[in-house]
């Protein structure tokens, strides 16, 4: 009878335990406020095979102002959309491992989710 005990004890731990680790996932995890204009932005893509494609000082407006709606107004994707991010698996019929960058640096989340700010510099590049 003891042991029964501790392994009610030890489910209930467990069970509350990844109830908070979930709570906590939720509530940490917010999609940033989407800005409704940027200006003066600049898309880089980067082939990979010598070509570079770039558009300068253009405007997203209508609260597309992701890194992702950069890139979808200039060029032509493939996707998939799970629902918790975009996965981008073609750029102009190129696929491949694409990555982005915004100012040099990776952000660390979904070029869905990133918003841009006036001047940004986006740069996808295929590896």
């Amino acid at each position: 009878m003891e042991q029964k005990k501790k392994y009610i004890l030890i489910a209930i731990i467990g069970v509350s335990l990844f109830s908070l680790l979930i709570l906590i996932n939720f509530n940490l995890y917010k999609t940033p406020d989407k800005l409704e204009m940027v200006e003066n932005i600049t898309l880089i893509v980067d082939y990979n095979n010598g070509t570079i494609k770039t558009q300068e000082n253009f405007t997203l407006s209508g609260g597309k102002t992701t890194a992702f709606d950069a890139l979808n107004q200039w060029c032509d994707l493939q996707y998939d959309d799970f629902g918790w991010g975009i996965i981008v698996r073609t750029i102009d019929g190129l696929g491949g491992n694409w990555l982005y960058f915004i100012n040099g640096n990776a952000p660390g989340v979904g070029s869905d989710v990133y918003s841009l700010k006036d001047g940004d510099v986006v740069k996808w590049q295929r590896s």
